[in-house]
């Protein structure tokens, strides 16, 4: 019943981004990595699917092997979908959504060949970070840059669910916010989460709207202020990361 519920299509597409990913980079393993922990499971029961070992797959996502050829990226590939439909398919219907042209509003969206901790991209905003200071070494995949008033004037409300879908572990950055309250009464709103909210906007941590920051608390969201002068500064910035 679980796999009627993705289709095939569905999971060849991502398959094939996965593997695309993992061919084009300069460090393959790394990537590899990567994916392998979006999709919560552990390099041993991950190898047990694709019939090597643990060790073997250990050398190449610690790139200690030649890049993998194609033969063992589809292995891989085709383990994580394996294991993840064992499981519910939780991570292949939340990776598969489909992809809905979202220029009107997505300035910038990308994932970090190495996963950043939460303190370096606040570092890299020149942001405060209002809520959340505990979660500092906590790891961020990718960014999303959104520019909040082209959302809210052309994006539906399942156009929010696709932005907060593609990459839970991602960081979610509004731009032109007044003072904050509109993304967080929108991430409130879905069941499934960023890991952190940047907003881009005010200039001082006293004009951010408290009830945003008390709503960041009940989520448990780190929430960061950015004070870089522009919109194309934070993507610059972003960029940097990468």
């Amino acid at each position: 019943m679980i796999e009627k519920e993705v289709s095939i299509t569905t999971k060849e597409i991502l398959m094939s981004r996965i593997a695309g990913e993992i061919i084009l980079s300069d460090g393959p393993g790394t990537v590899m990595k990567k994916w392998r922990q979006l999709f919560e499971i552990n390099q041993s029961e991950l190898a047990r699917y694709m019939g090597v070992s643990s060790s073997v797959l250990s050398d190449y996502e610690n790139n200690r092997r030649k890049s993998p050829g194609a033969g063992f990226i589809r292995k891989f590939v085709s383990a994580l979908i394996d294991a993840d439909m064992k499981r519910g398919g939780i991570h292949v219907r939340r990776f598969s959504m489909l992809h809905r042209d979202l220029s009107v509003a997505v300035l910038d969206m990308n994932e970090f060949k190495k996963p950043k901790t939460i303190k370096e991209v606040v570092e890299a905003l020149d942001g405060i970070l209002l809520v959340g200071k505990e979660w500092d070494n906590e790891l961020i995949y990718g960014y999303t840059v959104i520019d909040s008033l082209s959302a809210i004037r052309n994006l539906e409300a399942l156009d929010f669910l696709y932005l907060f879908g593609k990459n839970p572990n991602r960081a979610m950055i509004f731009t032109k916010v007044s003072r904050g309250r509109s993304p967080m009464v929108a991430v409130r709103l879905y069941p499934i989460k960023p890991k952190m909210i940047v907003i881009h906007g005010p200039r001082l941590p006293e004009e951010v709207d408290a009830f945003a920051m008390e709503l960041a608390e009940l989520e448990g969201l780190p929430f960061s202020l950015s004070l870089l002068k522009s919109s194309e500064e934070v993507i610059e910035r972003l960029k940097k990361l990468l």
